[in-house]
């Protein structure tokens, strides 16, 4: 018994008391009789609820409703409200909105705030650096600003259908994603790779955590992000390349059809990828949305390459997707390190998290443009349309749609009475990098130069 008592920290009065309720009770755990009790002080309930339906009374009046976030957030889709809504105020109004209605309760801005991070969580004060749809905006404010029924159910049904479309777009990136996954662990699922690519916001060197005033008012030396995740793999490739690398001079298209291609083009050839490709980006047009980044699905289709590709577009202002999750990683580790080179760089991507992999400059760049435009002609209205399908069975047209659920649009984009590639053997010129002009490499060595390190110093990025 001695033993016994010393390994469980026990007294005998306690043991005994125990052993009485083995012998009366049959073993039941005893419990406090304040348990699942609510204070006496606690908010009532009726009037719990009468909060719980304000806040997101608040947030449909004022709200701007958006889909739900991609992995990595919560499944409920917020609604954030302008930042100059201030939580203070809203608290103030629910209490004289509570009066009206003859709940004559006090409860303090700390419970207010406890039951609105749990119970209303989706309701969200907007952050100044929110990125939201503009379309979203505006719809919101014709709903606010409509005066008779027939304009207020008009903005309410085009908020509607635009807010649906958008989550139809969210879920089929997801269902796209699923599917990758799912023919990874069964050989009966179509074998497909799903994969997004997109540009970060570009770096700056140097960028040290105590950052030296003047230095905010200077252009540092920029590197380029572009990313291309597999996120049925978990694995992004963060390529990159600074201003003296770039296609043209001072770090000039960088960001073009280009630059994009040749990428493109270096992941596939450096990366397994099934035949079957399913690509996400979002709707920049100079970027992704072309006829060259088209033409060259096609190109790939042709060559056999790939059997058959599928290029989707999400909605403006509605297309954060895991490619954009995992810069953030880069950009907080980035934040918090000390970065004076582009091994710095490279490191910081490394060391971000195990799924993001930097891939340094030694890639070609090739005039994918003009080599592409020999055989395949401009599609009509491509900014209309946010899917494009296709294959090598039909290697002269591109199957395009508006939405998910609408019939596709067959366009003819081969030309007629030219003989199309039909092998990767022959492939666009090459471009060499064109590197810094006299006037940029004369303004970094004379302003910033001098706020690299010491260590940097002997080997300054631009030299």
């Amino acid at each position: 018994q001695k033993v016994f008592l010393d390994v469980h920290n026990l007294h005998l009065h306690t043991l005994k008391v125990l052993q009485k309720i083995v012998e009366e009770s049959s073993a039941v755990v005893p419990q406090h009789g304040a348990v699942d009790a609510a204070p006496h002080r606690s908010l009532p309930e009726e009037a719990k609820e009468s909060v719980i339906q304000f806040i997101r009374n608040y947030g449909n009046r004022y709200g701007l409703p958006q889909p739900a976030a991609p992995r990595g957030r919560p499944s409920y889709p917020p609604v954030y409200l302008p930042a100059s809504h201030k939580k203070g105020n809203i608290f103030e109004m629910c209490l004289e909105s509570l009066n009206d209605l003859n709940f004559p309760v006090q409860f303090s801005y700390r419970t207010f705030r406890r039951i609105w991070k749990v119970h209303a969580p989706e309701v969200q004060v907007m952050k100044r650096r929110t990125d939201v749809c503009s379309h979203c905006d505006q719809l919101r404010e014709c709903v606010r600003h409509a005066r008779t029924v027939a304009q207020t159910k008009t903005a309410t049904d085009n908020l509607t259908d635009h807010m649906r479309q958008a989550e139809a777009e969210r879920a089929y990136y997801k269902s796209a994603i699923q599917q990758a996954k799912d023919c990874l662990e069964d050989d009966s699922v179509q074998p497909v790779t799903h994969a997004t690519f997109d540009f970060a916001q570009q770096l700056e060197l140097p960028c040290h955590t105590r950052q030296v005033g003047p230095l905010y008012f200077k252009v540092g030396y920029r590197v380029q992000l572009f990313g291309v995740c597999q996120e049925a793999q978990r694995q992004q490739a963060n390529y990159l390349f600074s201003e003296k690398q770039s296609i043209g001079e001072d770090g000039k298209k960088a960001h073009g059809p280009n630059a994009v291609i040749s990428m493109l083009h270096h992941y596939f050839a450096n990366n397994p990828v099934l035949p079957n490709l399913h690509l996400h980006a979002d709707n920049c047009t100079g970027q992704n949305k072309n006829k060259s980044v088209l033409a060259y699905l096609m190109w790939r289709c042709l060559t056999g390459l790939s059997s058959s590709i599928e290029l989707s577009f999400m909605r403006v202002g509605h297309t954060r997707c895991s490619v954009d999750g995992y810069f953030g990683l880069v950009k907080q580790k980035w934040r918090s390190t000390e970065n004076d080179t582009m091994d710095d760089v490279k490191r910081v991507v490394n060391e971000s998290c195990r799924a993001n992999t930097a891939v340094m400059f030694d890639w070609l760049w090739r005039e994918w443009d003009v080599y592409l435009s020999c055989y395949f002609k401009p599609l009509p209205g491509i900014t209309k349309y946010q899917h494009f399908t296709m294959s090598s069975d039909d290697k002269a047209h591109v199957f395009c749609r508006k939405n998910i659920t609408d019939a596709p649009v067959k366009f003819r984009i081969a030309r007629d009475g030219v003989s199309m590639p039909v092998s990767a053997v022959d492939l666009p010129r090459e471009l060499p990098a064109a590197g810094l002009s006299l006037s940029r490499q004369a303004y970094l060595e004379k302003e910033l130069s001098t706020y690299f390190s010491a260590s940097a110093q002997a080997c300054l990025p631009w030299k």
